[in-house]
């Protein structure tokens, strides 16, 4: 089992020369984006746009806020009942389903967020990693077979993480998994900062890890994740409370948003028939008995569990009452009601005309990459591929440098049967994903088919010749590193 963490951190970047007192931001960078890769290949890994863009929103009020601004983030998430949030070299921060379920206020999500900023902006991962650069592939590869198996709760898991820290070497790996006293006081201090200038409410740091902290000395033998990567202690709350007292509290309520995207996970989270149908139940009582934080919210959550059982009727009533309780709506609510009127239309025109609901809306959510997804697989769903390449040239709002554009770019070219556009796509596709050789037999293949024109096929030449070059760089770069080659692709 530990063999793909391994074989992934044989083909981590080189870090640079073992005597340099810390790695350089551009080689953390590469160093989190490999990671990054095995960490999307996860089945826990929750790329959900709503969520992504949530998190991706608060994440950027803080990192404003903070002397990380200068820096690239990714937030993530994780679809895993534990409370846990973690930070990877290179900005990305990873967020657990679980904890944005378990936050009593959007304060509280942002004070751990604003932890793991910390972490970040003081480059805590790098500088440890840097001391002990002669062993960086061991550690990092078990540090993600850790990481990734650490998710769950059953004893194999435990049995698993267990495994990855002996076979590691105990102490190094512990120093990757465990944050020292001195980093988590720093990040605390850095994260308090920028919980304050995002405006946030300052006291949710306190009452969030007081309430961990009981909760550790409640359950002693299942502390939560967050506390065993990022170990509490009587100093750090004391020091917490002091700043607290030292400020002036400033309230601030919950944005819509934060709502909708707990509602949205508690659907999520178990998305087998059972479990939501146990979502529909738990939603339809707050509305019975008046108990929900934000009647929109509640109605949102309502409509997401229908619509997935398949009752469209019923989920378009819903997110119309959602619509109701916020006028004009926010991209979320207005994403779901452009899928529960596709879904429940009677005819080929109210189909149409829930996508030109969704057309009309990426204009009054030009940047937001959920409503640019919803509307161009609406299209693709039509059959309207000419119209969802148009759409995707033009658009801004999901980044060239995403794989998903690409993916979506494939797919409608493969409708269309325009193969080297097909291929070149795909071939950017894999290019982003790290996986060069399966990127360049793409480009070949779009080269052989040649069904488009001299500017395509000049692009595809020299994408071609520049990958196989990185391919040669890559291949020289784990020689000199000392690193073993991958296995050539036909032992694959």
């Amino acid at each position: 089992m530990v063999a793909p963490a391994v074989a992934q951190a044989n083909e981590l970047p080189t870090l640079g020369e073992a005597g340099a007192d810390d790695l350089s931001p551009a080689n953390e960078r590469k160093l989190g984006e490999s990671i990054m890769r095995e960490v999307v290949a996860d089945p826990a890994y929750l790329p959900d746009p709503d969520t992504v863009e949530y998190l991706n929103k608060l994440g950027y009020q803080l990192v404003s806020a903070s002397n990380a601004r200068a820096m690239d983030f990714t937030f993530f998430c994780i679809k895993d009942p534990m409370i846990n949030a973690f930070a990877l070299p290179g900005g990305f921060i990873g967020v657990h389903s679980g904890l944005i379920l378990i936050s009593q206020t959007e304060s509280e999500l942002a004070a751990v967020i604003g932890h793991e900023i910390g972490h970040v902006e003081q480059r805590h991962i790098a500088r440890m990693l840097a001391k002990q650069r002669e062993s960086t592939a061991l550690a990092i590869g078990a540090l993600l077979l850790a990481l990734l198996a650490a998710r769950s709760n059953s004893s194999s898991s435990g049995d698993l993480t267990q495994a990855a820290i002996l076979g590691g070497q105990a102490a190094a790996i512990q120093q990757q998994l465990n944050f020292s006293r001195d980093a988590e006081r720093e990040a605390d201090r850095v994260g308090f900062q920028t919980l304050q200038g995002a405006g946030f409410d300052v006291t949710a740091m306190a009452t969030f890890f007081g309430r961990m902290q009981q909760s550790t000395r409640i359950y002693e033998s299942a502390a939560p994740a967050y506390l065993r990567t990022h170990p509490l202690t009587t100093e750090r709350m004391a020091d917490i409370q002091a700043r607290v007292r030292e400020v002036r509290v400033k309230q601030r309520p919950d944005s819509l948003d934060f709502q909708l995207v707990r509602a949205r996970l508690r659907v999520l989270q178990d998305d087998s028939i059972q479990g939501l149908r146990d979502a529909r139940t738990l939603f339809s009582g707050m509305l019975v008995n008046k108990a929900t934080p934000s009647d929109a919210a509640t109605y949102y959550g309502l409509a997401l569990a229908n619509l997935k059982l398949g009752d469209n009727a019923l989920a378009l009533e819903n997110i119309l009452a959602a619509r109701k309780k916020t006028g004009t709506g926010t991209a979320m609510i207005e994403k779901l009601y452009a899928q529960a009127r596709f879904a429940s239309a009677k005819s080929p025109q109210e189909r149409d005309d829930a996508v030109q609901f969704a057309r009309d809306t990426t204009a009054r959510f030009p940047i937001s990459r959920l409503i640019a997804l919803n509307y161009v697989e609406m299209l693709q769903f039509s059959s309207r591929h000419d119209e969802a390449v148009a759409f995707l040239r033009d658009q801004l709002a999901i980044s060239r440098s995403e794989p998903k554009y690409y993916e979506l770019l494939a797919r409608s070219y493969s409708q269309l049967n325009k193969r080297t556009l097909q291929h070149q796509a795909t071939g950017e596709l894999y290019a982003l994903l790290g996986a060069t050789p399966a990127a360049i037999e793409q480009f070949q293949m779009a080269r052989r088919v040649a069904d488009a024109d001299f500017y395509i096929l000049s692009e595809v030449d020299a994408r071609l010749r520049q990958l196989t070059q990185q391919l040669k760089e890559q291949r020289a770069d784990l020689l000199r590193s000392g690193r073993r080659l991958p296995p050539p692709d036909d032992d694959k």
